[in-house]
């Protein structure tokens, strides 16, 4: 509940208070004339710039309850417009706030329509608090604030009449369903004799004029509210239940306002309209009369807190980002410090280490250049292991296939592998070339296997057949330069000079021997 300034203006007199910190000031009464204008104009010279909130207690007002349409955004705006001209033709201060919605099929909207018809009557007091330049957030008629009384108080019942008495007379303000149907004020001398009586006449006439105009029947149960903020009401509540009883009365009496509203006694003494200035205080009602142009330094006000508010949390994100950077940097130079710390005890204790380490051999150059040599060493040397991976995954595609003997060599030459026996014709060695293969490479990797097909039952093409396809199932290995056929069970080359006898086909008979040299591709 922010700070502000409450005005109570009525026919008689014009109370104004300060809220601070969540309460009510003394009140300031100024009388309805000339004399109470100059003496309201040289107060507000002396109140703070604060919003300034109005409440008008006045019988020049008018309530109407009417349903409409049920509609939505700009055609319900438009609506409402045209029904507020149509009603108040005469006056600005006006307003219209949804009560709800009919029971019926049409589920109309219900509205209660509220005005002050005479605005004359503020007319003069708002224009000196205007000329003050206080932002006017409000102005709202006293019934409409009486709403605040009944959530407080937490009242339930149906049809509820709450009445008080006021500087400018009795009020009377009619609840249905905890919703503001009706209000009047009776202009009611409360120093006369018959005070007590008039004021309990005038509650009947009110139930009377309810069932005129079918806002509430004869035969329903009313609830009185007697609101006796000074304790001189008390014969007011027997008199009521005396004289009507099928009416509910109650009085709230002084103690039980300060204990149910909070209001500090002293405050609620010093004006008879600081207990509604209080519930204002409290919360603002939705009822606000004050036009757009009234209320047009309030938005003005509320923007520029608005700014306020949004500079001073950037300042304050930008004080804590500083805080943290700074922290940071302290706690960053202190590990800087703690680092060289370290350093320092880490080289004393090296050089406190080497003193004891014995004489090395050599120097430190010549070992760096010592382990240099030996990497170099250690990245040309080569190992049979993959090419003995290719060879056996082939051996495992062809199980006719017996390797006898695996020979391996890393060098600049090729593994030797003899002519001797039935050798392979040139043009019938399947070669398959290594395309990318780095030109003026010195050392190469190459191995030679022997082995023989087996079973062998004396058919040398199928034998030779299957050596081939068991060479081509190396040569596709993504590893492999080149794969050559060195010897073949049978020499088939077409230059042969026929030499022999037949003793020699019969020892070779039941074996289909042959030999292959693989040539691995250089390493990336």
């Amino acid at each position: 509940m922010a700070d502000k300034l409450l005005f109570s203006v009525s026919a008689s007199q014009v109370s104004s208070a300060r809220w601070l910190g969540g309460r009510l000031g003394m009140s300031t009464v100024f009388e309805n004339s000339e004399a109470g204008l100059a003496a309201f104009k040289e107060h507000l010279a002396q109140e703070p710039n604060l919003p300034a909130h109005m409440i008008v207690d006045a019988v020049e007002e008018d309530y109407r309850f009417e349903s409409l349409p049920h509609s939505f955004g700009s055609d319900r705006g438009e609506m409402i417009a045209r029904k507020l001209k149509q009603h108040y033709r005469n006056t600005q201060y006006c307003n219209a706030r949804i009560q709800g919605r009919d029971p019926g099929k049409r589920r109309d909207d219900r509205y209660l329509f509220c005005a002050l018809t005479n605005p004359e009557l503020i007319n003069g007091w708002l224009q000196e608090i205007i000329e003050r330049k206080l932002p006017v957030a409000g102005i709202f008629l006293l019934p409409t604030v009486s709403a605040r009384l009944i959530e407080k108080l937490k009242l339930k019942q149906t049809n509820l009449l709450v009445v008080s008495v006021h500087g400018a007379g009795l009020r009377l303000s009619f609840f249905r369903d905890q919703q503001l149907r009706i209000s009047r004020l009776a202009r009611i001398d409360g120093s006369a004799s018959q005070a007590i009586k008039n004021y309990a006449e005038e509650i009947s006439n009110t139930r009377l004029y309810l069932h005129a105009l079918r806002v509430m029947t004869l035969d329903e149960h009313l609830s009185v509210l007697i609101v006796d903020r000074n304790d001189s009401l008390k014969d007011l509540e027997q008199t009521i239940g005396r004289d009507n009883p099928n009416i509910e009365c109650r009085r709230l009496g002084r103690q039980e306002i300060i204990s149910s509203l909070g209001i500090a006694a002293p405050a609620l003494d010093s004006s008879s309209d600081s207990l509604y200035l209080h519930l204002l205080g409290l919360r603002p009602p939705d009822n606000n009369l004050a036009p757009a142009n009234v209320t047009l330094g309030y938005r003005q006000h509320q923007i520029r807190r608005g700014i306020y508010a949004l500079t001073a949390v950037t300042a304050f994100a930008a004080a804590t980002w500083c805080a943290i950077t700074l922290y940071q940097i302290f706690d960053a130079r202190i590990d800087t410090e703690s680092a060289k710390r370290q350093t320092v005890d880490l080289q004393r204790q090296y050089q406190e280490a080497t003193l004891q380490f014995p004489a090395a051999p050599t120097t430190a150059e010549n070992l760096r250049r010592a382990v240099e040599i030996s990497q170099k060493i250690g990245a040309t040397t080569r190992t049979p292991e993959v090419t003995m991976g290719l060879v056996s995954q082939a051996l495992d595609s062809h199980p006719q296939i017996v390797m006898k003997s695996f020979a391996w060599k890393y060098g600049t030459t090729e593994v030797e592998g003899g002519r001797e026996g039935n050798q392979a014709p040139t043009a019938a060695v399947p070669v398959v070339p290594l395309p990318n293969a780095p030109a003026g490479a010195k050392r190469k990797e190459s191995a030679l296997v022997e082995g023989e097909v087996r079973p062998f039952r004396g058919d040398y093409r199928a034998a030779i057949d299957a050596i081939n396809r068991f060479a081509e199932t190396l040569a596709q290995q993504p590893n492999v330069a080149e794969v050559r056929v060195a010897k073949l069970p049978l020499n088939i080359s077409p230059n042969l000079t026929l030499a022999g006898n037949t003793t020699d086909s019969r020892e070779q008979a039941g074996k289909a021997e042959f030999t292959i040299i693989l040539v691995m591709k250089p390493a990336a």
